[in-house]
């Protein structure tokens, strides 16, 4: 019962304000490829209307897992089977409105969030046999921040964390069996070894990423084969050699996907900054204590006294955490050990990949969704001794744990995703005349930030006519003439704004018979994910 309360509250926080915002652009993304859509079909480098900017977003008659498949292979780096599902739980209200639609396949993801949390109950009870790690285990699943961030998107993280967790209960039973040969999960070795294969298949089917779990598996594995610690003669090293090639075959089918998209442009964000050893170090650090922690810390609203408040609160959290780790550290059972392995092992080749390949992976907290299970395991398996002799000091510490997932769903906490409706909100209230928004186009992450903002003055039902323009450069077209043959084409009075608009605006110059009037940028507050400007013609 106790695990049916914990799945009731983790469900019911993520489900609070599930369809407050506008899609970010990732978002945007499941949505259009899910309902069989095409980006490809807005038009660009020309000026269109917030009915057809949105088009992707709707539903298309007739439009059913070919077209899903056709279009994300095309316009994609995802495999496809998140959005399959998604394709068929939207099928009850593809004639609804986008909202609907939108708030639906965020539930999927709300949903599979929520299914971790008897999940990990099922893990910390395999993995330590106790029923208070068990317990432990789905209550930090129930109120991570981190947790509850990635179920609040329309995004395919929870399910692959769910399938995580699957992959490391089988990994569970395969180290019962090979330290202990009585096991009773000895008796259907091969049994497990097909949920394994299974489970891993799917994984990389959901997320590639999800590759680097059983690779992480086969190292911790590896090392205990070479040093001996587990007999080389074991039985069940047959089901785990069985498994590691099942699991590469899973994997390797996807090498011709793969190499389709080795230079897409849809990746470069992660590769066009200058990587530092220590921001990126800062930021995995940030990610990890997130999985537990987390505050309101959201500079562009916040005043500096709320943020200085909550990041000290933040501070006090960390230092009672590990007061109760420090104090209960002798008392922790023999199968920590193992699971610090993993947890290493995994953080490393995390790292690994942003220093030897130049793609920062720690950019994005989503990106660390397979170290999600094993943190919240291995804390929940070192405050055992703390809740059995400190029950207060822990409870204490689940409130902290409430008030971060109560930030997150407050959308005051993570600042990665781009808030289209803050922007959308300044121009209405900015603009009395018609308004054009222009950005430069590379692909359809452009699009989705505009679709954000075009979601939004929707749902504000403005009054204001709007236009909008994906200014894509190619042999024929720069960004900056293509909006100025645009504008030549309207009578004044109209606003421009300009959003990550990354070439020369519009000079005095090339429309010397209109007042051009620039507003400076000072005037307005900033909004995470977007650069703008305001320039009025009268």
């Amino acid at each position: 019962m106790k695990c049916l309360a914990w799945f009731v509250l983790g469900f019911g926080i993520r489900l609070i304000g599930l369809g407050t915002l506008p899609p970010w652009t990732d978002e945007c993304a499941t949505l259009a490829f899910s309902l069989g859509n095409s980006f490809l079909e807005v038009p660009l480098n020309q000026l269109i209307p917030p009915e057809q900017l949105l088009d992707p977003l709707q539903p298309t008659p007739g439009a059913g897992l070919g077209e899903v498949w056709q279009h994300l292979m095309q316009e994609s780096t995802h495999p496809p089977l998140y959005f399959f599902l998604t394709h068929l739980w939207l099928q009850p209200v593809r004639e609804a409105s986008p909202e609907p639609l939108l708030w639906a396949s965020r539930a999927l993801s709300a949903f599979w969030g929520a299914l971790t949390i008897p999940a990990m109950y099922g893990l910390g009870k395999r993995a330590f046999g106790s029923a208070t790690v068990a317990h432990l285990a789905a209550a930090l699943m129930a109120l991570s921040p981190l947790g509850v961030f990635l179920a609040q998107e329309a995004r395919h993280y929870t399910l692959a964390i769910f399938l995580a967790i699957a992959s490391y209960y089988s990994f569970t039973l395969a180290l019962e069996t090979l330290f202990n040969p009585n096991s009773s999960a000895q008796r259907w070795l091969w049994g497990w070894t097909s949920v394994w294969i299974l489970v891993n298949g799917l994984g990389i089917a959901v997320h590639y990423f999800f590759g680097l779990l059983p690779l992480m598996q086969g190292v911790v594995l590896g090392s205990h084969w070479l040093q001996g610690t587990v007999p080389r003669t074991a039985r069940a090293w047959r089901g785990v050699g069985v498994a590691a090639l099942g699991t590469a075959v899973t994997g390797l089918v996807w090498l011709p996907v793969w190499g389709g998209f080795v230079e897409s442009d849809l990746t470069d964000w992660v590769s066009d900054g200058q990587l530092g050893v220590f921001e990126s170090l800062g930021r995995g650090v940030l990610w990890l204590i997130s999985m537990v922690f987390m505050a309101p810390l959201d500079v562009f609203v916040l005043p500096l006294w709320g943020l200085v408040l909550a990041a000290a609160g933040l501070l006090l959290a960390l230092v009672a955490l590990g007061y109760l780790l420090y104090r209960h550290r002798g008392k922790t059972r023999p199968q920590v050990r193992i699971w610090w392995q993993v947890f290493w092992v995994e953080l490393l080749l995390l790292l690994g990949l942003t220093y030897s390949t130049g793609n920062d992976l720690t950019l994005a907290p989503r990106f660390f969704f397979p170290l999600l299970p094993v943190v919240l395991l291995l804390v929940a398996a070192l405050l055992e001794s703390a809740w059995l002799h400190q029950q207060k000091h822990v409870l204490s510490l689940g409130l902290i744990l409430l008030v971060g997932s109560l930030s997150v769903v407050s959308n005051l906490s993570y600042l990665q995703n781009h808030r289209g409706d803050r922007l959308a909100g300044i121009i209405n209230s900015t603009s009395d005349v018609p308004v054009i928004l222009a950005t430069t186009h590379k692909h359809h992450g452009q699009t989705g930030r505009l679709q954000a903002i075009a979601w939004e003055l929707r749902r504000l039902n403005t009054s204001l006519p709007q236009q909008f323009l994906l200014a894509h450069p190619d042999e024929e077209h720069y960004p900056t003439d293509v909006l100025r043959e645009e504008l030549s084409t309207l009578s004044p009075p109209f606003d421009v704004w300009y959003i990550n608009f990354h070439a020369p605006q519009v000079s005095d110059q090339q429309i010397p018979n209109w007042t051009r009037i620039p507003i400076p940028r000072e005037q307005f507050p900033a909004v995470n994910g977007y650069r703008y400007d305001l320039v009025q013609y009268r």
